[in-house]
């Protein structure tokens, strides 16, 4: 049908047409019934021979004005015409909008709600709840969890407008509910049930999520895995060192293929060292005396806590009448010359504030201490201890105070000690000229004291001594030191830390490539890096990871729709700190007594 030649807007039209958006003008012709709009068309550039024309139709508008323009193109006479809706039109929906507003409140809240259990709820109620929730509550207990907001429709109407009343939800969620360490999540939506819904029942489920829902926060567009996500870090999955100092690279290649240690290497390749029947985010290495013990154990035993050495005196310190009284050692008639060539030791320097170097300072401090030593035993070294704030019952564990006697006493007649007997009396020994304490296994409480101790105090003399790499048991050859304003020594070997926002399971993933040498297929050794230089800064943020970064390529091979999957919770949080539980009390006692949502 042809436009209506009319600029009469009729009443009962639903559009009208014009080009307000342009000229605030209307159109000559005005809508058909369709709802279209005629007008004047565009000129279209027409060839006849060589020439070019813009022409158009009678009943479009007639010849067009102006040839074309340099480029070819012709010009518009007039925007084409455009359908809006009429003012009575637009009224008319406003108005039925808010009828069903209306019809909705009153259906709503018109009677009060409750909480329904095996029957559809009616059209009022706002729904069943979620299995885990339904047995919190008794029937009619929609105040369990909502507030009050007064009585009649206008006080609903306005418990539905407020913006404050979803946000106390959150409230009433943490009375039963508690997160781990803080109780906010970054990602700031600010009220649980902006992302967890309630109120449908058997399909309520309160952890599942859809991409739709994290894409209505996450601006960035998002298509598919493959296609959209951003390229992983450059140190991707670690954010910092591992606790523990141990080169796979220098091992597999280097240590393992030597002759000496071939036998006691380990023969199956990851899982040689890492105990993949507990994977889960981590997979925990096995045992020192699984591991390392081969190797390392004797490394461990030669290096000794020296306690005491005695020092070279340049003349006898003792009084003859002195040692006689506590030793019962008669006094040499030789001329006096040294038994010892040695310097004051580190732990004696560090605690007497004593300057090795300084012969008489270290006579002045020493010689009083080895009388005090040989008069009551270890109470002056735990005095000195006790002095710089050390807890002398773990740093001592085990020493005999009789030993020490014994040997201060020969060095005072300034002879060396011969024990009776081989032992290690708990890992202490006295002998020649010197107190030293040996570790008895990997987990040696006394060095660890020792170690702590050494941190705490942050002595230069004491730190230097202890905490390096071919120190007392050689404990800093592969437990690192963190110094980020605080000295620390890394005991546990835990993993290196990821964000807090990302999930992956091992287990399920060893499952499909199986285990052993299946592992390479993420975990590339990178050759080149400089993973041991990292330790030596003692800053656990600053690393060269011994691996080389795992690339979204290596994922998207499983992770994709005809696959794995690829959706975002496989392998996103939308907690903080992953684990949100909480223990409920259960109202209805056909249900469990426990529940926890994730």
């Amino acid at each position: 049908m042809s436009s209506i030649n009319n600029s009469y807007n009729r009443p009962n039209f639903t559009y009208l047409c014009g080009r307000g958006g342009v000229w605030q003008k209307p159109c000559v012709n005005g809508p058909n019934p369709d709802g279209s709009c005629g007008g004047v068309a565009v000129c279209t550039p027409t060839q006849s021979g060589d020439r070019w024309s813009c022409r158009r139709s009678r009943e479009e508008g007639g010849a067009c004005e102006l040839g074309p323009l340099p480029n070819g193109d012709c010009c518009l006479t007039q925007p084409p015409c455009k359908p809006r809706r009429t003012l009575r039109t637009q009224r008319f929906r406003l108005s039925a909008l808010a009828a069903i507003m209306v019809v909705a409140l009153v259906g709503t809240f018109g009677v009060t709600g409750g909480v329904f259990f095996g029957e559809e709820p009616p059209f009022r109620d706002a729904g069943q709840l979620s299995p885990k929730h339904s047995g919190v509550v008794d029937d009619n207990s929609c105040s369990d969890c909502h507030s009050g907001h007064g009585e009649g429709p206008i006080a609903m109407v306005r418990a539905v407008l407020n913006p404050t009343a979803a946000e106390g939800m959150t409230g009433k969620c943490l009375d039963c509910h508690t997160f781990p360490g803080e109780e906010t999540s970054v990602h700031k939506a600010g009220t649980c049930n902006s992302c967890h819904g309630e109120h449908k029942a058997s399909d309520a489920a309160l952890v599942k999520f859809t991409d739709a829902q994290c894409h209505s926060c996450h601006k960035q567009k998002f298509t598919t895995f493959a296609l959209s996500h951003p390229e992983f870090g450059k140190t991707y999955p670690h954010k910092r060192r591992t606790a523990i100092n141990f080169d796979h690279n220098s091992h597999i290649n280097k240590h393992f293929q030597d002759e000496r240690f071939a036998k006691i290497a380990p023969s199956d390749g990851c899982v040689g060292c890492h105990n993949v029947g507990t994977a889960g985010k981590a997979v925990a290495v096995k045992s020192f005396e699984e591991n390392c013990s081969g190797c390392h154990q004797e490394q461990i035993s030669s290096a000794s806590l020296n306690l005491l050495t005695v020092p070279e005196f340049e003349e006898n310190p003792f009084e003859a009448d002195t040692v006689a009284e506590l030793c019962g050692t008669e006094e040499s008639e030789e001329e006096y010359e040294s038994v010892s060539t040695e310097s004051l030791n580190e732990i004696i320097a560090a605690l007497t504030e004593t300057d090795p170097e300084n012969a008489d300072k270290v006579r002045e401090k020493v010689g009083p201490l080895l009388v005090a030593l040989a008069e009551s035993g270890t109470s002056p070294i735990a005095e000195l201890l006790d002095e710089v704030d050390g807890q002398a019952g773990p740093l001592l564990a085990g020493l005999n105070a009789d030993l020490v006697k014994a040997g201060v006493c020969s060095w005072m007649a300034n002879e060396e000690f011969e024990p009776m007997d081989e032992g290690s009396n708990g890992g202490w020994r006295a002998e020649e000229l010197a107190i030293t304490y040996t570790a008895k296994s990997h987990s040696d409480q006394v060095l660890r004291a020792w170690y702590d101790f050494a941190a705490e105090l942050e002595s230069d003399t004491l730190t230097d001594y202890l905490l390096k790499p071919d120190g007392p048991g050689t404990c800093v050859s592969c437990h690192s030191v963190n110094d980020t304003g605080v000295v620390e020594i890394a005991w546990k070997a835990g993993s290196a830390s990821v964000d807090k926002l990302h999930k992956y399971n091992h287990k399920p993933h060893l499952n499909v490539l199986g285990p052993g040498s299946q592992c390479g297929t993420c975990h590339k050794i990178n050759p080149a890096a400089e993973y041991p230089a990292a330790f030596e800064q003692n800053d656990p943020n600053v690393f060269a990871s011994n691996f080389s970064p795992i690339s979204k390529g290596t994922c998207v091979e499983c992770h994709n729709d005809q696959t794995a999957g690829q959706n975002c919770r496989t392998c996103h949080e939308y907690h903080e700190n992953a684990g949100f539980k909480g223990k409920i009390p259960f109202k209805n006692k056909n249900v469990l007594k426990t529940a926890s949502s994730n």
